[in-house]
């Protein structure tokens, strides 16, 4: 729930932060991995009708089709580096429900990318995109419910892309492995660390709750203003 939160408010500070692009183009794309008999179920479609800018909601079944899209933009900024684009900010819900997005391995454990002759599956795109993608004002943010999970879905190197890390509580192993520090081991429960790469610094925080209907109204009222 407190994942959640700090997710969906993350997507309406951005939205706050850019300006809305015309009827067509696409602004966020949402992944949603939520269980649907979840008592939060439909958070991220009440999130996405109070932001103004263009939100593509995704279940786990449909993630290959709007990872090809995505990889297909980053083609095509990279391809034309001079050619002005809008940001695009991909969350992803729940990481350990898309499982096309898990790291492929063939059995002496090379990944699967390193054969040119098969064509880019979701789970290579997704490497691409979190990557490759920022440098072109492609954006990811993703949840993972646990470190486990998350080393078995992606690579070391590729966590590292992560500059930016939250931590909620967990064992002094994982704690370290993701925020190079084991203070995650003691958090409560209410507490968690946002952790800067770039910086080498930790801070310890309140998590957000998930945003109310009344404040998403306001927030729907603000942005369309």
């Amino acid at each position: 729930e407190e994942a959640l939160g700090i997710m969906t408010t993350a997507m309406i500070s951005l939205a706050a932060q850019i300006p809305v692009g015309d009827a067509d183009s696409t602004s966020f794309y949402v992944l949603d991995g939520t269980h649907p008999d979840a008592a939060e179920a439909q958070t991220w479609q009440r999130t996405a009708a109070s932001v103004p800018h263009g939100v593509k909601l995704c279940q786990p079944r449909k993630a290959g089709d709007e990872l090809e899209e995505i990889a297909a933009e980053l083609k095509a900024r990279r391809d034309d580096p001079q050619h002005p684009a809008r940001p695009i900010f991909v969350f992803i819900h729940n990481l350990g429900r898309f499982r096309e997005l898990r790291k492929e391995e063939d059995s002496f454990g090379f990944s699967a990318s390193l054969d040119e002759d098969k064509p880019a599956g979701p789970a290579v795109q997704f490497g691409e995109i979190v990557r490759e993608g920022p440098a072109v004002g492609i954006h990811s943010l993703v949840w993972c419910d646990t470190y486990n999970t998350l080393s078995r879905w992606i690579d070391r190197q590729t966590i590292h892309d992560f500059e930016l890390r939250v931590a909620f509580q967990m064992s002094a192993a994982d704690s370290s492995n993701l925020t190079d520090s084991s203070a995650a081991a003691g958090l409560g429960v209410h507490r968690a660390i946002l952790y800067n790469e770039g910086l080498g610094q930790s801070e310890k925080f309140r998590p957000y709750a998930p945003p109310s209907d009344e404040w998403l109204a306001h927030v729907r009222r603000q942005l369309q203003r």
